[in-house]
């Protein structure tokens, strides 16, 4: 049942990992501890662990993308920080970042999620991710300055890109905004014949 420690700490770009059986618990995912000959009691003291840590890797994720949002662009306004945070702690993405650490190779699986398509398995590894974060965390001893450090190394560029996106998304919508006619809006959406009723001044849609 045991993981491959070396393998973690390769995929994770550390030194050396003390706290091995938390590193252990975050990647024995409950599909596969309910399969194994442990007796019912011990079971669910590992999947209540596993679930722990992923309740905490997930609160710690939350404050560091806040506080790197906060720090690095400085011209957001509440909501915007807010858009793209949920936007960087999405399941999806977070299930990316699982990939990015192999994290599908480096974990158990029970059978019935063995095989399993990646559409259906993101919330499972979302939450696996968020669950070696946890374990990462507490290795680092809990120092948020580290632990900030190892995930905006990865989520840095991601930011910065959906940032660009919306910048391009509002210069199109700008630029649509003042250089289409009512005429040609009408046109476009496939109202040839409709009546040219608009009043003089009203020709800028």
């Amino acid at each position: 049942m045991s993981i491959d420690i070396e393998a973690v700490k390769r995929a994770m770009g550390l030194p050396k990992i003390e706290q091995c059986a938390i590193f252990e618990n975050a990647l024995l995912h409950p599909s596969y501890i309910y399969e194994t000959n442990l007796p019912r009691q011990v079971q669910d003291l590992k999947e209540k662990e596993y679930r722990r840590l992923a309740h905490l890797g997930d609160a710690v994720i939350g404050a560091i993308v806040t506080d790197h949002l906060y720090s690095s662009y400085p011209d957001l306004n509440q909501g915007e920080l807010t858009e793209v945070k949920q936007c960087l702690v999405d399941k999806t993405q977070l299930a990316e970042l699982a990939d990015e650490l192999n994290l599908h190779q480096l974990c158990k699986l029970g059978k019935s999620q063995q095989g399993q398509t990646p559409e259906t398995q993101v919330r499972l590894f979302a939450e696996m991710f968020e669950a070696v974060f946890g374990a990462l965390y507490l290795e680092f001893d809990r120092d948020f300055a580290r632990s900030r450090h190892w995930l905006v190394e990865r989520i840095r560029e991601i930011a910065a890109d959906l940032l660009e996106d919306e910048e391009d998304d509002e210069y199109d919508e700008a630029a649509f905004s003042h250089q289409v006619t009512t005429r040609q809006y009408l046109d476009m959406i496939g109202l040839y014949d409709f009546p040219d009723m608009w009043a003089p001044g009203d020709d800028d849609y």
